[in-house]
């Protein structure tokens, strides 16, 4: 019976190998976690910094929903959840913009796992907040979060000319924007933006202004972790799995989907 559920074992992370183009996977030292990463947008009258967004001066790498659908964008929390009281709390006094869960499988101590995700909440089919995120299996679990919150309407740095039947229009211009990006370890990043066009701005219905945000976190599993900003929280929580649990519940969402 032993022989038989190791030979299943097997076969289970076999699926799980091709799927996410790992090479092997050592039960020995292969390690379980299921992540949960729930993000949220403080509102303004809560916080009295003033944030400043980059004007965006080119739509490149800018999806609207429709382009997310092949995307791994985690799965929807569930009710019982880690974050279970705290969503209600929060929502009642903060705009949750993800709550996410997915199942990690680390091969070795060393390795990483990427995933996208973006905002429930979207204007003119383009999502408020997209994200991407790299988890990593070391001493501790390292979380490498990057944010963009994007808002919408006309750029406040668009540079206009006069066009012969008098009407104001922004004209072809390569810019150049070299702003801070807010950092959870206090480094500072520049970001240049390139040419925005005249042309994509009269049919652009997608975001105008971004702010980009950088976190770090390193933590245990079994502890809450608050990454403070401004204008976006983030709680995360690592939940130990039973390796051959996880492999389970991957296998099942991969054929579910």
């Amino acid at each position: 019976m032993k022989a038989i559920s190791l030979i299943l074992l097997g076969l289970l992370c076999n699926t799980y190998v091709q799927a996410n183009s790992l090479d092997s996977l050592d039960l020995n030292k292969a390690r379980a976690y299921q992540a949960y990463v729930m993000t949220f947008v403080w509102p303004e009258n809560m916080t009295s910094e003033d944030i400043e967004y980059q004007d965006i001066f080119s739509h490149e790498g800018i999806q609207p929903l429709a382009d997310w659908s092949g995307e791994n964008d985690g799965a929807a929390m569930p009710a019982s959840s880690p974050f279970e009281a705290f969503t209600k709390t929060l929502s009642a006094r903060t705009e949750v913009l993800s709550n996410k869960t997915w199942t990690l499988i680390f091969p070795d101590t060393g390795s990483s796992i990427s995933e996208s995700f973006h905002s429930a909440q979207a204007e003119h089919g383009y999502p408020v907040m997209t994200a991407n995120i790299t988890f990593t299996l070391g001493r501790y679990l390292e979380s490498n979060l990057h944010y963009k919150h994007y808002q919408f309407g006309q750029p406040v740095a668009t540079v206009e000319h006069q066009t012969q039947d008098g009407v104001m229009s922004p004209i072809d211009a390569t810019t150049t924007n070299n702003a801070s990006v807010y950092s959870s370890n206090s480094q500072v990043t520049d970001l240049n933006t390139a040419a925005y066009s005249s042309t994509d701005y009269n049919v652009w219905n997608g975001p105008t202004q971004v702010l980009p945000l950088h976190f770090i976190n390193k933590t245990a599993s079994k502890k809450l972790n608050y990454i403070d900003h401004p204008v976006i929280g983030t709680l995360i929580y690592f939940e130990p799995l039973d390796l051959e649990e996880a492999i389970d519940m991957v296998t099942h969402t991969s054929v579910a989907q």
